[in-house]
Formats: C-alpha cells, sequence, structure tokens
C-alpha cells in the first residue's frame, strides 16, 4: 500500500560509506512492529491515473518482512512490478525487464500507524476521523495532508494495515481498497526472493 509513496523517495545520498549507510537502514527499521498481526496476505483492488490495478500484499514478522506485487494493464499491455521491503532495504523491480532499484528503509517515506511518533504525526498532519468497518474489520480512518511530498487524502487502518487509501498526488490520484485479508497464514519464501537476474541502479 506504500508503494506509492515510497517510491517518491529513492534518492540517496551515495557520498556515504557503506557502512554508514547500512546503520542508516538499520536504524529506520529498529521500530515498533508494523503490523499488529504476525503474517498476512491482503488483495487489493486499486486505480492509479485513471488505469486499473490489482495488488496483493504480502507480509511476516508483523510486517518487517513484506512483498507487494502490483499487476496493471495499460492500453493493452500487461505490466508488473515488485516491490520487496526485508533487511532494511527496499527492493522495486520489473520481473519482466530484469530491472530495479535498491534503497535503504526510510523511516519518513511511509506511516507505521501501530507506531506514530508526534514527528510523523506534524509531517504528515494526521488526523483521525472516526471509524469505519471495511471487509467485516473496524478501521480507524485518518485524513493526511503531506506538504512536503504533495499528498493529501485519507487512511483507513486496521491493525496497522492500510484497507484503503484514497490520495490526491501531485501528479495523480490513487484510490486502493482492500477486497480480501488472509490473518496469521504461511507465506512461501519465494515471494520474499529477490530474483538473481535482476540488476539494481
Amino acid at each position: 500500500a506504500m508503494c506509492a509513496v515510497s517510491c517518491k523517495n529513492k534518492t540517496t545520498d551515495k557520498s556515504k560509506p557503506a557502512d554508514v549507510k547500512d546503520e542508516t537502514s538499520a536504524a529506520a527499521v529498529k521500530v515498533k512492529d508494523k503490523y499488529s498481526i504476525k503474517s498476512g496476505i491482503v488483495e487489493y483492488k486499486s486505480n492509479v491515473m485513471g488505469f486499473d490495478a490489482k495488488q496483493t500484499l504480502y507480509f511476516e514478522d508483523n510486517g518487517a518482512t513484506e512483498a507487494t506485487v502490483t499487476d496493471m494493464d495499460v492500453m493493452g499491455t500487461k505490466v508488473q512490478t515488485v516491490t520487496v521491503t526485508k533487511e532494511g532495504y527496499v527492493y522495486n523491480f520489473d520481473p519482466a525487464n530484469k530491472t530495479g532499484s535498491k534503497t535503504p528503509v526510510m523511516s519518513s517515506a511511509s506511516v507505521n500507524f501501530e507506531d506514530l511518533s508526534d514527528q510523523v504525526v506534524k509531517d504528515w498532519n494526521l488526523k483521525k476521523e472516526g471509524k469505519e468497518t471495511l471487509l467485516g474489520k473496524e478501521c480507524e480512518k485518518y485524513s493526511m495532508d503531506n506538504q512536503s511530498m504533495s499528498m493529501k487524502g485519507y487512511y483507513w487502518v486496521w491493525k496497522g494495515i492500510a484497507l484503503k487509501m484514497d490520495a490526491d498526488m501531485s501528479t495523480a490520484k490513487m484510490l486502493m481498497e482492500a477486497t480480501s485479508i488472509q490473518e496469521n497464514v504461511n507465506i512461501p519464501a519465494e515471494k520474499f526472493e529477490i530474483p538473481a537476474d535482476i540488476v539494481f541502479n
């Protein structure tokens, strides 16, 4: 669910020594569990810039390791992108073209609703807007307005998982809503594997 957000924060300081970057990424993930359930599979329907897409979120270790697979039909061409977050890094790649990017996890690039700091609430201008039920789950509805990322809209959150997002960004509108959720299930290890033939820039 956070792919659209994290993709806007891919710039890294390549002048830093490798050990410094590793420390930064490690510090970024030393936070409270992202989700309050151990593992899950969440399927979403979404619309980005007028194109319909299907997204599937897989996660384990309460969200410390997760993968999002997005399938979209762009004017008759089927496109798939995969985002895997594990061991302090975010891997975005295109399995068909064998290309991708690898960046350290940045805590500012997404919202951990299970561990909201005063700074995150301020940066995202998060406000509780009441409760609504989606897929039989009682969600906390949040409004947000992150001016630095030109992103404004709403999140519907259950146990840390955004089951719905309705956001206006600087160049696009994104609507994403969960259609099914499986709780505490075994996730095949290959869902989090990075193909050896992907060239990361």
